[in-house]
């Protein structure tokens, strides 16, 4: 008895932990530690299955169980930048929220750095986190620095474990959308990542002048090993002048994988263009003609929040070239309520010959490369990539993906702010 409350206690075991149960006497179990040999692997994908959806991969971590242990085993800083936070008391987000004030209490040095456009749309409860001892909280305004916002959405804990990917801080992005990121347990990257940070840090303080901040200087790829298998991990950020000078641009970093694509091309994203924020560009739009005009198959999945926008007639001029399908995702209303902003495929990643996985912070439009700031890695290594591809199948293949030619009509969707009319809306009334 004694035996199996301590198990219903006990904090879950991470996968990587490989921990295992033995049988004793009267059917109780025992937990055993792993041998002290055993190590977290350097790169774990981590996802966000909306809620009454077969989206995903259920054997993958879960973004929240990633950010918990990062935060809960951070012991002397966490940096934390993402686009802004949000919350509703009681959803998945709020554990994140706690643990963060928890690492305060106990000593580690919090700083918070979010989108200041964004900050005033959602001053709550980053507020809240920035009176708390330990805490700093900063704004960026990236619309000043180069036209866009600040995009990213990445943590590093002790400067050696990071997590990038396309979850905000938002209780909506763990549990209502789906999303993808990686957990990188490399301080070659991680410390990159932190002068990521640092540059945008500094950026924030209008009373001074700053430049990008390049302490690390990582020469990449970087080499690593994982699953038996040797890999690679490139770092790459926009918008370029304010990314430290030995990290790559991510839209060069995108273009360069497409241009060695040999059989196949898979990407998912939250909306695609051409144009997009006062910007034009044609760079990745071309090379995906490019690539299936040497005979490339190109699959493009894209959230439904492109129908009605500028980005539509792109994408017909996409899905009527030869070697190209395109697929609009629609994933189902909660039967809790209407949830604003929610219901949608938010991942952003590519698979390129199911053996190279770009996955980043950046929509497939201009601004998100040119005006914004936006993170993503690029990994070379055989299983990552076909986890990655296991995922866009399951997304491309399943009922809320709807083929999309040049003379398909779907009406836009309400994803707003105000429901549709007669809507319920989750926890409202």
């Amino acid at each position: 008895m004694l035996a199996d409350r301590a198990l219903r206690r006990a904090r879950p075991i991470p996968g990587w932990a490989r921990a295992w149960f033995v049988s004793v006497a009267f059917g109780h179990s025992i937990l055993i530690s792993p041998p002290a040999s055993a190590a977290p692997p350097p790169i774990v994908l981590a996802e966000t299955r909306p809620l009454e959806t077969a989206l995903g991969d259920s054997t993958l971590a879960t973004a929240a169980s990633q950010w918990l242990d990062m935060i809960r085993g951070a012991r002397s800083t966490l940096d934390i930048e993402q686009f802004y936070l949000s919350e509703l008391p009681g959803e998945a987000f709020s554990p994140v929220l706690r643990a963060i004030g928890e690492a305060a209490q106990r000593g580690v040095r919090v700083r918070l750095l979010l989108d200041a456009s964004m900050y005033r749309t959602y001053p709550q409860p980053a507020d809240s986190m920035g009176r708390l001892e330990n805490v700093r909280l900063r704004t960026v305004d990236y619309r000043r620095l180069a036209g866009g916002v600040q995009h990213a959405k990445f943590l590093v804990a002790d400067g050696s474990d990071a997590f990038v990917g396309s979850q905000n801080f938002d209780w909506r992005a763990l549990s209502h959308i789906h999303e993808l990121g990686a957990r990188v347990r490399i301080p070659e990257v991680a410390k990159a990542m932190k002068d990521v940070f640092e540059s945008d840090w500094a950026f924030a303080d209008t009373t001074q002048k700053a430049a990008p901040i390049d302490r690390a200087a990582t020469a990449w790829p970087v080499a690593f090993t994982q699953d038996g298998a040797t890999g690679q991990l490139w770092l790459s950020a926009s918008p370029r002048a304010q990314t430290p000078a030995s990290i790559p641009w991510d839209l060069d970093i995108l273009v360069e994988r497409i241009a060695e694509a040999k059989r196949e091309i898979v990407l998912q994203t939250l909306g695609y263009g051409i144009a997009s924020h006062g910007t034009n560009d044609s760079t990745l739009h071309r090379s995906l003609l490019a690539a299936a005009g040497r005979g490339v198959k190109v699959k493009l999945l894209v959230s439904d929040w492109a129908i009605g926008g500028r980005g539509e007639e792109a994408l017909r001029a996409l899905a009527e070239t030869p070697n190209i399908e395109v697929r609009i995702s629609r994933v189902p209303d909660w039967r809790g309520g209407y949830i604003s902003f929610a219901r949608v495929e938010h991942c952003k990643y590519m698979v390129v010959d199911g053996a190279r996985l770009w996955l980043g912070t950046s929509n497939l439009e201009p601004s998100y490369f040119l005006t914004s700031r936006n993170l993503a890695i690029t990994v070379h290594h055989l299983p990552l990539a076909l986890e990655a591809r296991k995922i866009f199948e399951r997304s491309w293949s399943g009922p809320t993906a709807t083929p999309f030619g040049p003379d398909t009509k779907l009406p836009p969707r309400e994803h707003g702010e105000k429901a549709p009319a007669g809507a319920k809306v989750y926890r409202e009334g």
